[in-house]
This record gives structure tokens, C-alpha cells and sequence, in this order.
């Protein structure tokens, strides 16, 4: 039986960052039909990796007092990603609005990246051992594959 690549929830969540930048590249060349599908992408991966981060990530960093701290802003963020896409999901590719609200939605997640990588990476380090951060690895794999019907479903809403 073939062993699958241990791998940590950094390196994980690290990887779903790069993916996400990618579609937004791609989302920016795009146009009507395409514009959405890359929305649906976009709107698809946010979701996941916001509440499998939610479920594994975050009470994994409540238990340790250096990385609760960062927990009540990230939370605040992943709020306002899930606003943004709400509002982008109910319009058209073809309202002015819709290329305006994902500028402003690529801002959120710029920052929020950009926060979770530079401070919340480093500190998480700091205080979970390499076996810590290989489990939670394997949860959030577990939990995001569990995630996937009911994100796909929200997105057909």
C-alpha cells in the first residue's frame, strides 16, 4: 500500500494560499462565462480553507496562549471574505460591480495571507512540535475532503 506524504498544516495551508492567488490571476484575464467559473473556483477553495481552518487550525492555536491572540482577527477576516463572496455570488459577471467587488476581495485575502504567513506562521512554530503540526496536517485534509459537498452545494445556492 502506497504511503502518503506526511505533510504539516503550514505547508498545507501555505499551498491552498499559492492556489487561490493563481484563480485571482486568472479570474482578472477572464471574461463573462470564464469570469464565473473562476468565481466558482475562487468561491469554492475560500470557503473550504476558511472553515477547515476554522475546525482544525484555529482550536489547535487556542491551546497555546502565543497564537490565540491572532485568532479573534483572523476569524474577523474569514467574516469579511464570506460577505464579500456572498455579494459577488448574487451578481453577474457582467455588472460593474462584480470586477470591483473581487479587487476588494483579493485585498481581504491579500491581507489575510499576508498576516497568517508573516506573524501567525512564525509564532505557530514557535510553539508546535513538527509531529503537532503533521496531525493537524492530516485533519484538515480530513476535514476539507468532508467540507467539499456542502461548500459545492452552498455555491448552487
Amino acid at each position: 500500500m502506497a504511503k502518503t506524504k506526511a505533510t504539516d498544516i503550514l505547508s498545507l495551508i501555505e499551498a491552498e494560499h499559492r492556489q487561490v492567488e493563481k484563480l485571482f490571476a486568472e479570474a482578472e484575464k477572464a471574461k463573462g462565462a470564464k469570469l464565473l467559473e473562476q468565481f466558482n473556483q475562487i468561491y469554492i477553495a475560500l470557503n473550504l480553507h476558511a472553515r477547515t481552518e476554522e475546525l482544525v487550525f484555529y482550536p489547535a492555536m487556542r491551546e497555546h496562549e502565543e497564537t490565540e491572540q491572532y485568532i479573534e482577527e483572523a476569524e474577523e477576516e474569514h467574516e469579511e471574505v464570506s460577505v464579500i463572496l456572498e455579494e459577488i455570488k448574487a451578481l453577474k459577471p457582467t455588472d460593474p460591480e462584480f470586477k470591483e467587488k473581487m479587487s476588494e476581495l483579493k485585498e481581504s485575502v491579500e491581507h489575510h495571507v499576508e498576516e497568517e504567513e508573516s506573524e501567525i506562521f512564525n509564532a505557530v512554530r514557535e510553539c508546535m512540535s513538527e509531529k503537532e503540526l503533521t496531525e493537524l496536517g492530516q485533519e484538515f485534509q480530513e476535514a476539507k475532503a468532508k467540507l467539499v459537498p456542502d461548500i459545492e452545494a452552498a455555491l448552487a445556492m
